[in-house]
């Protein structure tokens, strides 16, 4: 019996070692192909008749786009982070549409409200009519009374303060609570600007742009006739009207290409302080306390620029154009053109519900894939990331124009950062949404419950400690540095298989993407904005004067050298804040540097299990760094999106970001062997980390 009890058992632990023999196979040829398709893709993306000391994109990108034209996939742009946000998408659609038993109640609310959006054709006959009665809250759109409209009773100030209260559209001005980004343990409250459609101020103040402000102008006459009924011309009229009123407001505005620190962009003032300047036009004691039910004792941000020009824009405006803008932003949050066909609506409904649940979906999609292994690989290179900048700066051979207590501090500063990825797995999404009663049939009604819900949670919480900035579907594919927490935060959509990280792959391609993704963000912690905050993220000085000088001249240097880049037949232009420049160079020299020294531990504890080719490609290691490092930048983009983005992106072409960094990088030369002179090693070199 014993011998038989033992034979079974042998044959069952023989079964089962044959079963995980046959499981890390299968896992195995999973990672080989995946390591395999991703070699592939790296070489089907390089040009490599172009010799890499003459001009890097080229070599690593050239071919791109032969595979990823944006004008043939009929898209504005095509790259990692658009191909991140598709993914992201297609998979949000799928969670839509899709009933789980894993479902949670606030899950529920969601794919309902979706439900609802999908619905709009059906809601075409009341639609006008629910606009009209939303603007009846708080009187009347000239452009629809007519003559019956009453200019003496229209007061600009009670009409918006009354909206924000009830559904938290902040339109002209407006007060809002948050936390103070000199000091986060406080909350203040920030007079608002208008928030511009187009973005940034020059697509409105720039003749060249003249083109966008037009179809600016003409979408605000379509829907005025879609939604409203306004005669066609009476429409356009009026959308010109409004949109000269906000190109007014955007020249009040700072130019955030100029600004190097949050200090610049506002003024810290007592309410009392601030309504001796702008009564009687303004009284910001009423306006504070009728947006938000109180009025708290706090102090106020503002932008004294703003508010004057503001003021006097409005006193020059005549009061019918004013409401015509109050009423329109209004009820704009509700207008959706609704297209013809369902693939277009399903789209449509998916921007809608990014812009309202995009914390939602990214539990979902974290709940939903497992990316535990990812997590554990992004975590992990974070701290070699961390570990090799704090011994860079500790070191007396680098950085040496940083003055020592400087650097130490920078040191201090390093180590309290923290990397955090956005799943929101810690939310307490169901008392959030407790309150939110959805009807899966009228997406007017859903979105007027969402901004009263959110309004009155606002409300809430003025008297409650400060919470974190949300930062929701601004941060839906790439990482981004929050100074006023000294914390790096990396979406959930990083984590999708294959694309910036991966087990299977070589860890040059890992250090060469991912890696430096969180080095720029890193690096930000001590760039031009970020060095004016401590390591809690609180406004301090901390550079020594001879630091800060050497820092400036450096930093000059770097807007010095990429306005001699040419871009489509013009210099790129002067831009005083070089925050994402600095950490382009800084970001790619730290990832090196970390990968570098992974690889030098890794060959000396286990050589043999160091593989980092990935075949087809003829470059392995360091080599295959800067050529993943490259193609995290390969793209293509249309013309028409290429003149809006050099408006209002701060960051230059995509092209430059590899072009600029590994041409001031002597350890790109290095690799390449590249002759001092050559395109992609010159003699001046700009270097700040």
């Amino acid at each position: 019996m014993i011998t038989y009890n033992l034979m079974c058992w042998g044959l069952f632990f023989y079964i089962l070692l044959n079963a995980v023999r046959g499981i890390l196979t299968a896992t195995q040829t999973l990672g080989d192909q995946n390591r395999l398709n991703k070699g592939l893709e790296i070489y089907r993306y390089m040009n490599q008749q172009v010799n890499p000391c003459d001009d890097f994109y080229e070599f690593a990108c050239g071919n791109w786009n032969t595979y990823n034209s944006a004008a043939a996939k009929r898209k504005s742009a095509t790259g990692l982070f658009h191909s991140l946000r598709e993914e992201r998408d297609q998979k949000i659609l799928l969670l839509m549409n899709t009933n789980d038993p894993h479902d949670t109640n606030v899950d529920k609310k969601v794919k309902n409200f979706y439900k609802s959006c999908m619905n709009l054709p059906n809601f075409k006959s009341s639609y006008t009519a629910r606009l009209v009665e939303i603007m009846s809250e708080f009187g009347q759109m000239p452009a629809m009374a007519g003559d019956y409209w009453q200019e003496q009773t229209f007061d600009w100030q009670a009409t918006i303060a009354a909206i924000a209260h009830k559904y938290g559209i902040i339109t002209i001005t407006g007060a809002e609570i948050s936390v103070d980004f000199a000091d986060n343990t406080k909350n203040r409250i920030y007079l608002s600007e208008q928030q511009l459609a187009l973005e940034s101020r020059d697509i409105y103040l720039n003749p060249a742009n003249a083109g966008f402000v037009k179809n600016y102008i003409n979408s605000i006459a379509n829907k005025l006739y879609i939604f409203l009924g306004l005669d066609v011309n009476v429409g356009r009229q009026v959308a010109t009207e409004m949109v000269q009123l906000e190109a007014n407001l955007a020249r009040g505005m700072a130019d955030s290409k100029k600004i190097n620190k949050l200090a610049d962009l506002y003024t810290l003032n007592t309410m009392d302080e601030i309504q001796q300047i702008t009564y009687p036009y303004l009284n910001i004691n009423k306006l504070v306390e009728e947006s938000l039910g109180t009025l708290p004792d706090f102090k106020v941000y503002w932008s004294p620029d703003y508010i004057k020009n503001m003021i006097r824009t409005l006193q020059q405006t005549p009061k019918h154009v004013v409401a015509n803008y109050v009423f329109y932003h209004l009820i704009e949050k509700f207008m959706l053109v609704i297209p013809q066909t369902q693939p277009q609506l399903q789209d449509m409904c998916l921007r809608q519900m990014k812009t309202y649940f995009s914390k939602n979906f990214d539990n979902m999609l974290y709940r939903k894939y497992n990316m535990d292994d990812t997590e554990r690989g992004v975590n992990a290179m974070w701290q070699d990331i961390k570990a090799t900048f704090i011994e860079a700066l500790k070191s007396p051979h680098q950085y040496a124009w940083i003055r020592a207590d400087t650097r130490s501090y920078a040191v201090e500063k390093i180590k309290a950062m923290k990397m955090e990825i956005v799943s929101y797995k810690n939310y307490d999404f169901e008392t959030v949404f407790r309150p939110f009663q959805v009807n899966a049939h009228d997406f007017v009604e859903n979105l007027q419950s969402l901004f009263a819900l959110g309004t009155q949670q606002k409300r809430n919480a003025i008297y409650l400690p400060p919470q974190p900035l949300d930062l929701s579907e601004r941060i839906a594919t790439t990482p981004v540095n929050v100074l006023i927490e000294n914390a790096v935060k990396v979406p959930v959509s990083i984590l999708q298989p294959n694309y910036a990280w991966s087990a299977s792959f070589a860890n040059a391609f890992n250090f060469g993407i991912l890696g430096a993704l969180l080095s720029h963000e890193l690096m930000h912690g001590l760039d031009v904005h970020g060095r004016h905050h401590d390591a809690q993220g609180n406004s301090l000085e901390w550079w020594d004067p001879e630091s800060s000088r050497d820092f400036n001249a450096r930093s000059q240097c770097f807007n010095a050298q990429y306005q001699r880049y040419i871009f489509h037949g013009q210099h790129l232009p002067d831009m005083p804040a070089q925050g994402e420049n600095i950490a382009d160079n800084g970001g790619v020299r730290l990832a090196f540097a970390a990968y570098v020294k992974w690889l030098e531990k890794a060959l000396a504890t286990n050589p043999r299990g160091v593989n980092e080719s990935m075949p087809p490609v003829n470059y392995s290691d360091r080599k295959l760094f800067f050529i993943s490092y490259a193609q995290l930048w390969c793209n293509d983009i249309t013309p028409a999106f290429r003149k809006y983005l050099a408006s209002v992106d701060n960051h230059v072409p995509d092209k430059f970001r590899v072009i600029g960094p590994l041409s001031n990088f002597d350890g790109f030369a290095e690799e390449f062997q590249c002759p001092k002179g050559s395109g992609m090693n010159p003699v001046q070199k700009c270097e700040i980390y």
